[in-house]
């Protein structure tokens, strides 16, 4: 079987082809690859259907089987690539920290060395007794991040 090193090359020639970009990879000793892709735009499942045939034919059957599967890094699905930061600039995001806390707010930037997010928080307001809510944004360096989803709101 080729190694993950290979087949993440033959993925991601395939993935610039289509204007997507790998979100991740795992291959398992029994010969078990799950790929994670995403675009810009979205991905369907003809577009997951096409670069699953596209890496099958890359990958020779003949001398060893496995099983492929190829899925779109949909909604709710961690963050792993700069991509998806890009793809979710001003869409609201939850952000889990690794203190445990957890922020939502609508992702304003993204850098190498973390996020601005923009959240609501209740502040003392001079003159006012009770708190209020106010709009904040707030630096949160990657080390800080345990995780970043998508939200959806309906």
């Amino acid at each position: 079987m080729k190694s993950k090193e290979e087949i993440k090359s033959m993925i991601e020639r395939i993935a610039q082809e289509q204007n997507l970009f790998l979100v991740d990879l795992t291959v398992s000793p029994e010969n078990k690859i799950e790929v994670f892709i995403d675009s810009l735009k979205g991905v369907n499942v003809g577009t997951c259907r096409t670069v699953c045939k596209e890496l099958e034919a890359l990958l020779d059957r003949e001398s060893e089987d496995f099983d492929l599967t190829v899925s779109s890094a949909g909604i709710g699905y961690p963050f792993k690539v700069p991509q998806q930061y890009e793809k979710n600039l001003n869409n609201l995001v939850e952000v889990r920290l690794q203190n445990g806390n957890k922020l939502q707010g609508k992702l304003k930037a993204y850098s190498e060395k973390g996020i601005v997010l923009e959240c609501e928080e209740k502040q003392s307001v001079e003159g006012k007794k009770k708190k209020e809510t106010v709009r904040v944004e707030k630096n949160i360096d990657f080390i800080e991040i345990r995780e970043v989803k998508d939200i959806v709101i309906f």
